[in-house]
């Protein structure tokens, strides 16, 4: 029972991080529809980042997210300018298709960047709480594990309270519901999708430095945007609330897998569960049918 219990608790912080990778996902996927599969490759980026701004300036790196947040919203803010903008006038399904080739494309080219940059070595930032746990009645839970569900809580939290009790979080919303209607009631339909994209973007710091934490490399980026996708589709597509719930699944049917079944077969007990719900829950756990 003592082990079974050890590894859903592992479960309970990956499923956490992924409730993290997925966030900023779901909602430039809500908002605009656009399907941004280089999330992954920004939270690669975002690790990187975490580790220059501890290694150079010393920080811990939780702090150093007073430095990567703003830096990955400027970043958003140029990429929406650059390359996505020009895409709000097309129609739904154009959009779709044409921001996945944009994106796929930053991720090859972010991937391939950050392995000549950095090479293809693991890389991982050491604090003082590293391998530090606290036992809960035989259970061992890492600092850095209950930091993670923590930190996934607040930030799912604020990221809801901001698009529903502020002005331009309900324009946001407006905008993800019927963009012409929205533009009709005079909100800045274009302003909202820029801001709300570099938001997304931003909220690739987070991950980035919990995985930071941990080991990481170049190619951490296509198994990053995997993880995003299952989870989108478990939470439903749009549906923020939804996204730590669908993390938390996730991460728990993993964890259950590797005590039931064995550690080779965990990443396909989760794509199965992908399926499954597709075929029998397409809107999701926090989404509704149309």
């Amino acid at each position: 029972m003592g082990a079974l219990l050890q590894i859903l608790s592992y479960g309970v912080f990956s499923g956490a991080l992924y409730g993290l990778v997925a966030l900023g996902l779901s909602l430039v996927f809500g908002v605009m529809n656009y399907l941004n599969v280089a999330h992954g490759a920004l939270i690669m980026l975002a690790s990187y980042t975490v580790l220059w701004v501890c290694y150079y300036l010393h920080f811990d790196p939780f702090l150093s997210l007073i430095l990567v947040i703003p830096t990955f919203f400027v970043i958003g803010w140029i990429l929406f300018m650059g390359l996505f903008q020009r895409l709000l006038a097309l129609p739904e399904t154009e959009k779709l298709k044409n921001s996945l080739l944009i994106s796929f494309g930053i991720l090859l080219i972010c991937s391939n960047a950050a392995t000549m940059l950095w090479t293809a070595d693991e890389r991982a930032v050491a604090t003082s709480y590293t391998g530090k746990v606290i036992d809960l009645l035989g259970v061992r839970l890492p600092y850095i594990g209950l930091a993670t569900v923590f930190l996934a809580i607040i930030v799912v939290f604020a990221v809801h309270l901001f698009l529903t009790r502020t002005y331009f979080g309900k324009a946001i919303r407006a905008v993800s519901q019927d963009y012409e209607a929205a533009s009709w009631m005079g909100i800045n339909t274009s302003r909202a999708c820029l801001v709300s994209f570099a938001i997304g973007v931003a909220l690739a710091g987070f991950p980035g430095v919990v995985i930071a934490l941990q080991t990481f490399n170049p190619m951490v980026s296509f198994d990053l945007t995997n993880k995003a996708l299952i989870v989108l589709i478990l939470a439903g597509v749009g549906s923020l609330r939804g996204v730590l719930f669908g993390g938390l699944l996730l991460g728990v049917v993993e964890a259950a897998s590797v005590f039931l079944v064995g550690v080779a077969y965990r990443e396909v007990v989760g794509l199965v569960l992908f399926v499954l719900v597709l075929m029998f829950r397409p809107q999701g756990i926090g989404g509704r049918k149309a």
